[in-house]
């Protein structure tokens, strides 16, 4: 697990002292709820590059918003996760005090431990890394975005709200400081990079000095990487050449039958795992994404990449 070590750090004055102490930092992926985008395609985008992190860094926890995602997405989605790391932990929530109960204190809900240390005094383990996968705002990453309107059209009694659960320039000092060790903060939401009044498609004189990166950064004193442009996640399940080189294999395999033509033999061996779900209408990779998220076109005026933020 990345971040072990064997230390005394942890020993305070007046406690016995403890031999061979192992202090951990944790590594943990956000992701929003999906009932904003209305394409099949991209309704497990979020959980889908999730299991892409899990399988390329290590990952202690997973804590997703569970609305708008149904049993049967839940459980290939944590089926997924366990494959990759059989001891990750899954939390669910529904409310965003729930996270910030989670990466202050160690719970999600009071008297449920689950990232206490073993040294019997309440210590909770360091967070290393933070990944979030969910829309964004300049100035906000909005977890449950048109929720609202979503729990209206389905019938859904909640008197959970949108604006109240996302991460703002009015509650991101809520996340203490004292959680993090050797830390980063990346968002791959929209525009987290980008000052709050930039809301344009042109944005020539773009400014992130007040972005809710820059905040983060400056009030965590850690590095946190956004983007200053819409994310894209149009590359979740493969891109378009991806699909063109299998396309191209299949025809001069017609051609020539005795050949096994190898243009892009791990997209195939990919695209071969694909299922659908609920009434075979969602997409859905056991391996999850393909392809990485990457920077949007707009707005124009910002550079197209993920951005560093340091502390001021």
């Amino acid at each position: 697990m990345e971040g072990i070590n064997n230390s005394l750090g942890d020993y305070k004055p007046g406690k016995p002292s403890l031999s061979h102490v192992m202090t951990y930092t944790e590594n943990i992926v956000v992701i929003g709820a999906e009932v904003h985008d209305k394409s099949p395609v991209n309704k497990l985008m979020f959980m889908a590059q999730a299991i892409r992190r899990v399988r390329k860094s290590s990952v202690q926890t997973v804590i997703y918003f569970k609305q708008g995602y149904s049993n049967t997405m839940v459980v290939e989605f944590e089926k997924s996760l366990k494959t990759y790391n059989k001891n990750i932990k899954i939390i669910s929530i529904s409310i965003i005090s729930e996270l910030f109960n989670y990466l202050n204190f160690g719970y999600i809900k009071t008297g449920i431990d689950c990232r206490v240390k073993p040294d019997h005094y309440g210590n909770i383990y360091k967070v290393k890394n933070i990944y979030f996968y969910s829309h964004g705002l300049p100035g906000r990453i909005t977890f449950l975005l048109d929720w609202d309107a979503y729990k209206l059209q389905n019938k859904i009694v909640s008197n959970i709200t949108a604006e109240a659960n996302e991460l703002n320039l009015k509650n991101y000092t809520l996340i203490r400081q004292n959680i993090f060790k050797d830390a980063n903060i990346y968002s791959y939401s929209c525009r987290t990079g980008i000052n709050e009044e930039d809301s344009t498609d042109l944005e020539l004189m773009w400014g992130d000095g007040s972005s809710l990166a820059q905040r983060l950064s400056n009030h965590l004193k850690i590095d946190v990487y956004a983007f200053a442009k819409r994310s894209n996640y149009g590359d979740t399940w493969g891109n378009f050449q991806d699909r063109l080189l299998i396309k191209m294999a299949n025809f001069d395999e017609k051609i020539f039958p005795k050949e096994k033509i190898k243009y892009d033999d791990d997209f195939r061996e990919y695209k071969s795992k694909e299922m659908f779900l609920d009434d075979k209408k969602y997409p859905w990779q056991p391996q999850g994404a393909y392809r990485d998220v990457k920077a949007g076109d707009t707005p124009k005026g910002p550079p197209q990449k993920l951005l560093k933020y340091t502390p001021k």
